[in-house]
C-alpha cells in the first residue's frame, strides 16, 4: 500500500469514527430509540456529506459495539440494549463558534488551493469545477441539498489543487463543517444567492488560469460567509 493510499485510509477511518459518534449520541440521548434505524445508507451519506462506504465504516463499527444490529435486508436498527462507548466524541451542539473557527480555519488553506487550482488544473478538473457551480446554484434555486452542493464546489477545486493533502483535509472536514453551515443557513430557497456569484467568481479565474484572482477570490468569499453567519446567527 502506497504512502498517499495509507493516508487516505486514514482520514476515512476518522470520518467514519466521527460518524458513529455522532449517531452513539443520539442513541444516549434517547433521538434514536431501540428497534430504530438510524437512516439508510444513502441518507447518512447526504447528511453527513461524505460517501456511503465510510457510511459503512461507520455502522459496522457500531454494529461490532453492540449498538446497533443489522437486519437480513442489509439495514440496521439500534439494539435493544445498546453499549454506550466512551471513546472520543464531537461535541454535541453545533456551535456558532465551531463554525467560525473552522471558516477561519479554511482561510488560508483554501485560497492558495485555489490558487493552485488555477495554475494546475486540466481540462477534466475545470469541467467539474463548473459542474459543482452549476449543482450549487440549482440547490440554492430549489433551496435544498446546499450543503451538499458546497462541499462538492471545495472540493472539486481542492482536487485540481493537485495537493493531495489540501484534499484530504477537506475530505476530514466535510462532516464537520457542511452540516453545520446547512443548519445555520437553513433550507431557506434563495438563501445562498450571494455566495453562486462569488462561487462564479472563482470558476472565473480559475478559467483563466489567473492564479492571484483565484486567491482573492476564494479568500472574499470565505470572509464574507463568514460574516454572513455571524449575521444570521444573531438574527
Amino acid at each position: 500500500m502506497s504512502q498517499a493510499t495509507s493516508r487516505r485510509a486514514l482520514w476515512l477511518q476518522k470520518i467514519a469514527d466521527q460518524v458513529a459518534h455522532a449517531l452513539s449520541d443520539r442513541i444516549a440521548s434517547g433521538a434514536l430509540a431501540p428497534g430504530v434505524s438510524p437512516g439508510s445508507r444513502d441518507a447518512l451519506a447526504a447528511e453527513f456529506v461524505t460517501s456511503p462506504s465510510v457510511i459503512d465504516r461507520a455502522l459496522e463499527q457500531m454494529t461490532d459495539q453492540g449498538l446497533l444490529v443489522p437486519g437480513p435486508d442489509g439495514s440496521h436498527a439500534v439494539s435493544a440494549t445498546p453499549v454506550r462507548d466512551h471513546g472520543f466524541e464531537l461535541p454535541q451542539q453545533e456551535t456558532l463558534s465551531d463554525v467560525i473557527a473552522i471558516m477561519e480555519l479554511r482561510l488560508g488553506l483554501e485560497a492558495v488551493g485555489a490558487a493552485f487550482a488555477a495554475e494546475r488544473h486540466d481540462a477534466a478538473q475545470l469541467a467539474e469545477i463548473r459542474a459543482a457551480a452549476e449543482a450549487y446554484e440549482s440547490a440554492n434555486l430549489a433551496g435544498t441539498g446546499l450543503g451538499q452542493a458546497d462541499f462538492r464546489f471545495h472540493h472539486a477545486i481542492a482536487a485540481a489543487s493537485g495537493n493531495s493533502y489540501l484534499l484530504d483535509l477537506l475530505d476530514y472536514l466535510g462532516p464537520l463543517l457542511i452540516p453545520r453551515l446547512r443548519v445555520t443557513l437553513g433550507p431557506v430557497q434563495g438563501a445562498a444567492e450571494p455566495s453562486v456569484a462569488e462561487h462564479q467568481a472563482i470558476v472565473g479565474a480559475i478559467a483563466t488560469r489567473d492564479a492571484d484572482g483565484a486567491r482573492r477570490a476564494m479568500r472574499a468569499h470565505l470572509l464574507r460567509t463568514t460574516e454572513r453567519v455571524k449575521t444570521l446567527a444573531a438574527g
